[in-house]
């Protein structure tokens, strides 16, 4: 038995379908009776005019997107999508403006005071919101025209205090990590990729072109970050000798291992460093050690292209930040040196 546009299913139930405006493609409905089928396409069209939510767009966008980030990237972006959808949530995708993300951008801007922060955070809903387009959920992107908020600070990471790489220079034994770090300028995890076989004793270099990620507490190996990162660093002779007393130094072993077959895992990293910290009454970052190294080279007389390329950083206004950094030290201690004179 059927009703006009209906079918009279094996199950007793009726099923009619309805051509969804957007994709082409028919939608099905069922129901015990005329009504209960009506009342379901009426909720499907209202939705359809209404628009789906942020939160549903942001959550089919995460299960794409997750998969396919680094474990630190994956952080950074969770807390940039919760918070967007903290703020826009059952709000239809298709009714945000770009005032609204203008409005967002400006909470942002006082919540934070970091400009790369706040980028990475609209960088997310720009993300978003591209997915909406390739889903047919919205026409334009209204982050392509919201500004950024002004006041925002360019965020800084300075080198280890005098007394810390004092401390780290002076100390031969224990842990080679903070040795390493500020006798090399590489990242924490290119350091922690190193194999044997990347040291060139014999004309004292290092070869940098993979890194340790951390999914978790789990490490794996990746390529560095950029083309600039792929480098050879310099072996100083502080870090050779140090390297020269290690034994056995099998070429395939990782430097910073438990049992050299596989990288320090994050857990085991934390913990090495914290004791060190402990033990040597130091503060400092792993990173930090990576802006001494820099100042120790402009000390010297290293042009700052040299130290960009030491240091692998992909733009020369990341290396002449630090550079900044190091001319208005070395004009304070300049200064306090010209006081004393009488």
């Amino acid at each position: 038995m059927s009703k006009s546009g209906f079918i009279q299913r094996a199950d007793g139930l009726l099923q009619t379908t309805v051509k969804d405006p957007k994709t082409g493609k028919r939608v099905y409905f069922y129901g015990k009776n005329v009504r209960e089928v009506k009342e379901k396409i009426l909720t499907y069209n209202q939705k359809q005019e209404r628009g789906i939510s942020f939160k549903e767009i942001s959550s089919g966008w995460w299960e794409e997107a997750e998969p396919l980030l680094s474990s630190q990237s994956k952080r950074g972006y969770k807390q940039a999508k919760e918070r967007a959808e903290a703020e826009f949530y059952n709000t239809s995708i298709k009714d945000i403006k770009v005032k609204d993300v203008n409005n967002y951008l400006r909470e942002l801007g006082s919540e934070y005071t970091s400009i790369k922060t706040v980028q990475r955070f609209r960088l997310v809903l720009n993300l978003i919101f591209k997915y909406a387009i390739e889903h047919n959920e919205i026409e334009y992107n209204p982050c392509s025209n919201a500004k950024m908020p002004k006041g925002l600070q360019k965020s800084k990471r300075s080198a280890a205090s005098v007394e810390d790489e004092k401390i780290i220079k002076n100390t031969k034994e224990g842990w080679l990590f903070p040795f390493f770090a500020i006798y090399t300028g590489m990242r924490k995890g290119e350091i922690l990729a190193l194999q044997w076989k990347d040291i060139n004793f014999k004309d004292n270099l290092i070869n940098v072109y993979k890194s340790v990620q951390h999914e978790g507490n789990k490490p794996s190996i990746k390529d560095t970050k950029t083309e600039a990162g792929t480098r050879i660093v310099p072996l100083l002779k502080p870090l050779k000798e140090r390297l020269e007393g290690i034994t056995p130094r099998r070429a395939e072993n990782y430097i910073f291992s438990d049992d050299g077959s596989q990288p320090l895992t994050n857990r085991r990293y934390i913990t090495l460093y914290n004791e060190y910290k402990k033990k040597y009454g130091i503060t400092c970052t792993a990173h930090q050690l990576r802006h001494s190294f820099a100042t120790i080279a402009f000390e010297n007389g290293i042009d700052a292209k040299d130290v960009q390329e030491l240091l692998g950083h992909k733009q020369l206004s990341t290396t002449l930040d630090i550079y900044t950094d190091f001319r208005k030290s070395h004009l304070i201690k300049l200064t306090d040196k010209l006081n004393e004179i009488e």
